[in-house]
Formats: structure tokens, sequence, C-alpha cells
């Protein structure tokens, strides 16, 4: 059902403030309260019981299905994510914002709340003067890839489509370039947000700096709803890709190689290290990555130096740059992720490297299929100033990402897989600096893991812009 439309005015998107939410909200909404909402939508209402509402409410983790939100709240602009904002205060709902539904942790769904579907803010326009790119709040990293490829640019983004551009982003944004032009985080310029007063506002370097940071790398779902990114773009040319595969033998001596690689590389030439057990406990370790505006052979070779073992195979590839972005971000099929992270400022020591390859040898002992893949943060993160945006990582060596990937997502098999990561975190704890808030873990969590010495400026720029605790994010800073 198509819902009748509001003013922008009315929404507060003309420097207008929206009025002042009173202290003492509702109880909760009556279906009059429902009928209203949908009265003042350009988009669409589900609520449950409608036709739609059972596909919508899913995220791309079957591990959610169960969660059934008490409405969802498909907003066609601005407008409508001010409605709702305003609804949300006067009915005493907490807010969820969803953009591509990947949080590992359930983050964008709610069995108490509102939840806000942004997917419809999508769009991606590219200006060639100021070389930036305007992108919807709800786009995709797919679609961001092909409509900034039609142009000959990306931005530096990840490599799973379905993802969206707003959670990558309020998190930092860790993919295959950033070695080369650094995190999403890095490149943003400006955001329009709705905060919880329901004001529509642009934030950048000169207007509320101090919400412009923070939605930089902060974390998702915290300090407002963001529906346009504005991000600088880089140029897309011709990609060298190559992959390297060796016997577990040579594990030790891959991830020493690898570390000392990264050390020194160019920018322009990425990768990650990944270690592997397979549902039948066989074991594998690997070297990918990537090559911009060059052939990948020159990167082989000295890679294989630095390691000091032959692969087992080679496997090396020359695309453009769009093309090998599209290929790699298109068709995930809904899964069930269990995730957890690492940052490693300093390298890891052989003693570290031992510990690493042992957990995943217990994985695989245990006949269940587990990774640990490292990747590069040298390069140009690493001349972030600190403090510059809120990721607190600038000037690490690498990120760990671990990941266990049950066939089902019951819960002896999601538990099963979280006793595995933790136990990887015990293992290589000596030599942990924290994790990525992108890979956020089920709680109790410690804020202070995933945003080490930003977390109480963190905490002021929450309490200004959302002082009633609004938003309702999977973690409370």
């Amino acid at each position: 059902m198509r819902l009748s439309r509001r003013s922008l005015l009315s929404a507060g998107l003309l420097g207008v403030a929206a009025p002042t939410p009173g202290p003492t909200p509702a109880p909760g909404p009556g279906a009059a309260d429902w009928r209203a909402l949908a009265d003042g939508l350009d988009g669409t209402l589900d609520l449950p019981g409608s036709a739609s509402y059972e596909q919508a409410r899913r995220l791309f983790s079957p591990r959610f299905d169960h969660i059934r939100p008490p409405a969802i709240v498909h907003c066609a602009g601005p407008a409508d994510v001010a409605e709702a904002v305003r609804f949300a205060v006067r009915t005493g709902l907490p807010i969820v914002p969803r953009g591509g539904g990947h949080s590992y942790v359930g983050a964008s769904t709610t069995t108490a709340g509102l939840v806000l579907d942004l997917r419809a803010l999508k769009g991606v326009g590219h200006d060639a003067p100021t070389r930036t790119a305007t992108i919807g709040g709800g786009t995709s990293i797919l679609d961001v890839y092909t409509g900034l490829g039609a142009h000959g640019v990306s931005i530096p983004a990840g490599t799973c489509g379905s993802v969206g551009i707003s959670g990558l982003t309020s998190g930092g944004g860790i993919g295959a370039v950033t070695s080369a032009y650094g995190l999403t985080c890095d490149n943003v310029v400006a955001a329009d947000v709705v905060t919880a007063d329901g004001r529509y506002r642009t934030v950048d370097a000169a207007r509320e700096p101090d919400l412009f940071w923070a939605l930089r790398g902060g974390g998702g779902g915290q300090f407002g709803v963001v529906t346009s990114w504005r991000i600088r773009t880089h140029p897309a040319g011709n990609t060298g890709t190559f992959q390297l595969t060796f016997p577990w033998t040579d594990a030790a001596a891959v991830a020493a190689g690898w570390q000392n690689r990264i050390a020194t590389a160019p920018d322009s030439r990425w990768s990650a290290c990944q270690f592997t057990a397979d549902r039948v406990g066989a074991l594998s370790v690997r070297v990918a990555g990537f090559v911009l505006d060059g052939d990948a052979a020159a990167e082989v070779t000295a890679m294989t130096a630095a390691i000091g073992r032959t692969p087992a195979n080679t496997v090396v590839e020359n695309k453009p740059h769009t093309q090998i972005l599209r290929e790699r971000a298109a068709g995930a099929a809904r899964a069930t992720h269990l995730i957890g992270s690492e940052i490693f400022r300093q390298p890891l020591p052989a003693a570290g490297i031992t510990a690493l390859i042992g957990v995943v040898q217990a994985r695989a002992a245990s006949r269940r299929p587990g990774l640990a893949k490292l990747k590069r943060m040298t390069g140009a993160p690493g001349r972030v100033a600190a403090g510059t945006t809120a990721f607190p990582w600038h000037g690490a060596t690498s990120m760990l990402q671990w990941l266990a990937e049950p066939a089902v997502a019951d819960p002896a098999s999601v538990a099963d897989g979280y006793t595995w990561i933790d136990s990887g975190h015990r293992a290589v704890a000596p030599w942990s600096a924290g994790r990525y808030v992108n890979y956020l873990e089920p709680g109790p969590v410690d804020p202070a893991r995933y945003h080490g010495a930003h977390l109480e400026r963190l905490r002021r720029v929450r309490a200004a812009a959302d002082p009633n605790r609004l938003f309702r994010a999977a973690y409370a800073i």
C-alpha cells in the first residue's frame, strides 16, 4: 500500500527544527498512532500480518529469522526518517536503522522498537570537478561500485555486495584498496543525518565537527540516521589479482613472510593471508591480493621471496578494477557468519604465529569449518593522524578476522562457533590491541575493546546527539 506524503518543511528539512519532544512519552502506540504514521509517510509501513512483513523483517543471516519487530518503516526519503523519529519519540519506541542488514549480531532488527529500513534511499552520483560521490544512505556496495564504475572511479570499500554503505562506513570500512586510499570512513567529506530531535543536518569538518567525527568509524546506529554520504572517489583502472596457495607445513613461514612484505610493499599492493580449516579436517593457507594499475606478477615474485617458500599453486589475473569488484561483490546468498576480530599494532612474533596456527588446527581437529584471515592495514591508513576520525586503529599493522560458518544456525552450532572464536581471542591476547567494531560479537561487550582511546569522546558525542538513547544499538557506548 502506498501511503500519503509529508512536506519537507514539516520534516524540518529546510533548516526548521522539529518541535522538541516532551519528557514523558506515551506508553506505546495504538492503532490510531500507526494509522497516523502511515498517513505521514511517502514510503510504506509494515506491521505484523501485512503481506510483505515476513520478507521485510529478514536480515542477511537466517540466525535472526525468529525476531519480529513491532513495525518496519520503509523510508522513501529523509522526510520519512524524520517523521519516524518524531513518531518514536512520541510513542516511546526505540529506533533501529537498517541498511544492508548484515550485522553479525543482528543489530539492524529488534523485538521492541521501530526498524527504519533505508534501502530505498539508494542512489549514486558523481561530481567530477570535486572528485566526490554522493551516495544514498541505503545503497549497497555493489550498487556503489556499479554506479561509480560508469565514471571510471570507485571508493575504498568492502567486497560483499549486499552490505550497506552506512554500516560499512560508520564502522570504518576495510577493503581491497585500503592500503592505497585508506578506509571508507577516511574518505568521507560530509554526511546528511537525521538526529534524535527529528532534525535533518548536514555535517562536515566545519558544521558540527564532533558529530561528523563520530559518524566516521564510531559504529553504526548510535548517533543518528545517515541519509546520504559524500565520499572522495579515486581512479579505477585495471587491477592485477593474485592467489598463492601453500602446503600447511609452510603456514608459519607464510605468516612471517607476509608480514615482512606488507611492511614495505607499495601502497598499491594490498593482500590478505588466510588460514582455513574445512568440514573434513583439511587445512590450507593462502595469500591473495590486488595490485592497482599494474600486473600482479611482480608482487607474486616479491611476496614469494619474502615468504621463502614456493607456492603449490599460483593464479594471476588482470581485469578492470570495477569488474573485479563487481564479480567479488555479487551473488552472496543468505548465510550465518560468526565473526570475531583482533587488531595487531605490530607484526605477530613467532610465538603469536604459533598460537594463531594452533587455533585453526584445533578447529580442523573438530571437523568444523573456520578461518583466520590477516588483512593488511599498513600504507595509507598509517598516515592518517590518530583522532582524525573515530576509527581508533590507524597505524596498526594488520586486522585479523575470525570466521566460523555453521551449516545451520541452531543454538548449539552458534555457541560452538563462538566458543572457538573465544579460544582464538585467548590464544593471541598478548599481542591484540583491540577489535574491529564492524565485526561485533555477542555481549557482554566491553566498548573499549572496539573504540580504544576514543571511547570517552564518543560517549560525549552520543550524550549530546541522543541524550534519551532513542537509537537502540547492539551495544551501548
